[in-house]
């Protein structure tokens, strides 16, 4: 019982609740799917998703698949700063979910993209739901028509900001 109080003092946010979730699913449950989308075509949402969790050394956590797919489509790095700024698109796109709100609170010590946080929220605003595309939904379709449809670095998009 020592042992584990030790290791939830030492995780941080993310890594507590990949923690809580591998240990209630087990580390390799989604396994299987993450080698199905490697079989995938090259260009295929899911495809792009599986190389993007091994240029990272990651795996699928459960709950997060669809999470993921929101990187890729709209290409925010997997860094705590852009996560940040993902949650204030999400959150201008729609999306009110607790752990939308609770990553997006952790801006608070982030004064340098204050700014960003803004202008990521319009943008979030002006474009078209991504709330509940799935990965299961669109892990065969083409990543770049997947982007052309929810993606947020258009010429349209920017011009709403500007007009805004």
């Amino acid at each position: 019982m020592i042992n584990i109080i030790q290791q939830l003092k030492n995780l941080k946010i993310t890594g507590g609740i990949i923690w809580l979730l591998e240990l209630i699913h087990g580390k390799d449950y989604l396994a299987p799917k993450l080698n199905h989308l490697r079989s995938l075509e090259h260009g295929t949402v899911g495809r792009e998703v599986a190389e993007m969790l091994d240029s990272k050394q990651y795996r699928l956590i459960p709950k997060f698949e669809n999470h993921d797919l929101k990187h890729i489509i709209l290409e925010y790095e997997m860094t705590m700063k852009d996560e940040i700024r993902m949650q204030a698109y999400l959150i201008g796109n729609g999306n009110f979910t607790f752990p939308c709100l609770i990553f997006f609170s952790l801006g608070i010590f982030y004064p340098t993209i204050w700014k960003d946080l803004l202008n990521e929220y319009k943008l979030g605003k002006n474009t078209k739901s991504i709330h509940f595309l799935t990965l299961d939904d669109c892990m065969e379709l083409q990543l770049i028509d997947i982007k052309n449809e929810y993606g947020r670095n258009h010429n349209c998009c920017r011009n709403c900001i500007i007009e805004n």
